[in-house]
């Protein structure tokens, strides 16, 4: 009898840790780097109808046919991604940087 007890409790107490898990692996979704810029890269041509227009500034959102390039500082320790226009229209970037 007592065998059969510690059984069942070893089975109830395996099937507590299991289910736990299972649990709280399902609300800890996280994707990689790569993943998000696979995300990303399909839904950059997702425009619908017409082209992309290239913005004439770097400071103007949402930045079209801009690439992120360099850095710049402004203050002593606030520093911002630069942007340099490359004409292209899956590119974008935005900074504040002159």
């Amino acid at each position: 009898m007592k065998k059969k007890v510690m059984g069942i409790f070893t089975i109830v107490a395996i099937a507590t840790v299991v289910g736990y898990n299972a649990y709280t692996s399902q609300s800890n979704l996280k994707l990689s780097a790569l993943a998000l810029a696979n995300v990303e890269a399909l839904a950059r041509y997702e425009y619908p109808g017409g082209g992309i227009t290239c913005n004439q500034s770097k400071h103007d959102s949402p930045g079209n046919c801009w690439h992120m390039y360099g850095e710049c500082s402004m203050g002593w320790f606030i520093r911002y991604d630069d942007c340099v226009f490359t004409g292209s229209s899956s590119d974008s970037c935005v900074t504040p940087c002159e």
